[in-house]
């Protein structure tokens, strides 16, 4: 674990990721995540977030169907991360993304695109950002500790 992980840091332990099979409101590498998962574990592993998973107010956000309600999930990222302009998101960023109307994915900004649990896929995936991707992205987040350091 690195004591000032870097945002290579962060799409390093987000790769090791790649894989993981896509299951619902998990969050173990290798074992299961969902796109939220995958943002926390790698917070949780490199220390990015403060976050303690056995906290009230973890567990009063870990109950989510699988289609998130859009609302709840801007609030949960608010809590732990931190909103940023879209045009300023890069490397180790985190892209809030909507299928439809209302955004309720989110996905790892790399080097080549974005890593992200993808149930279509069924597991993490690391793919480039075509248009329609592109389009997706409704806002953006930071970890706490890239805040001060683009």
């Amino acid at each position: 674990m690195a004591s000032n992980p870097s945002r290579l840091d962060a799409v390093v332990e987000a790769r090791k990721w790649i894989g993981t099979p896509f299951k619902h409101q998990g969050c173990v590498r290798g074992a299961g995540c969902d796109c939220i998962g995958l943002i926390k574990g790698v917070g949780m592993a490199l220390r990015l977030v403060d976050y303690d998973p056995n906290s009230a107010l973890a567990k009063a956000f870990n109950n989510y169907s699988i289609m998130p309600h859009p609302r709840r999930m801007r609030e949960g990222l608010a809590t732990w991360l931190v909103q940023i302009p879209v045009a300023e998101a890069t490397m180790a960023d985190i892209y809030f993304m909507a299928w439809g109307k209302e955004p309720q994915h989110v996905a790892l900004i790399t080097d080549r695109g974005i890593i992200h649990s993808y149930s279509r896929a069924g597991k993490v995936v690391e793919h480039g950002l075509d248009d329609l991707w592109r389009s997706r992205i409704m806002a953006a987040y930071r970890y706490p500790v890239f805040v001060e350091s683009k």
